[in-house]
């Protein structure tokens, strides 16, 4: 007749590792907080690729927006941002914007429009890819996403933008979490390729 096994206990102070079904079960208070501290990790790369994922689809819904309704963004953000400027005229970055709307033409707007989506499908793939945790995904996304940070450095020694320096300080801490959610995937392949031999 077939028993169960009892459950393994350890003493406080073993540092001993017991492998469970290809994952690593630690009784050491330090590791526990590491096992904890990598759920953490975990969490955060979910919630930032699925900001990515809204991300690109409010970028393909702009898009399309741009393509319908051509030649009216110019007008109405000029024409909000010079409202501002009569309430507040020494603000600076109203001036700029009013500046921006009157110059925005219909070719930049194909551009844009062209960009946004481009971009915006890019980044949904890539999100699908990264939470339906999709191997091939996270090295495309660490390239896609690594580009898109050269370009916004460069874009950003011309034009000093806060706003542009936020938005590379963001996705750097994506690119970081995608990494480590990536070694973390591949950690358990090594296990089980090195334990074959």
């Amino acid at each position: 007749m077939h028993t169960a096994s009892p459950p393994i206990a350890f003493a406080a102070s073993s540092p001993m590792t017991v492998r469970q079904s290809g994952r690593r079960v630690f009784n050491d208070d330090n590791v526990a907080m590491t096992i904890s501290k990598r759920q953490a990790v975990h969490w955060l790369f979910d919630l930032a690729v699925a900001i990515k994922a809204v991300n690109g689809l409010l970028e393909i819904i702009g898009g399309y927006i741009l393509i319908f309704k051509p030649g009216w963004i110019g007008p109405v953000v000029a024409t909000w941002a010079k409202s501002v400027l009569d309430d507040h005229p020494a603000l600076p970055l109203a001036d700029s914007v009013a500046r921006w709307g009157d110059g925005l033409t219909l070719d930049t707007e194909h551009f844009a429009s062209s960009y946004l989506i481009a971009h915006g499908a890019a980044k949904l793939f890539i999100a699908w890819g990264l939470l339906r945790e999709k191997l091939w995904a996270f090295p495309t996304a660490l390239v896609v996403f690594g580009l898109l940070i050269v370009y916004q450095l460069y874009r950003f020694a011309h034009t000093h933008s806060v706003t542009l320096a936020v938005l590379i300080v963001m996705d750097l801490a994506v690119c970081y979490l995608i990494w480590r959610e990536w070694g973390s995937r591949r950690e358990p392949l090594r296990v089980a390729v090195g334990g074959g031999r």
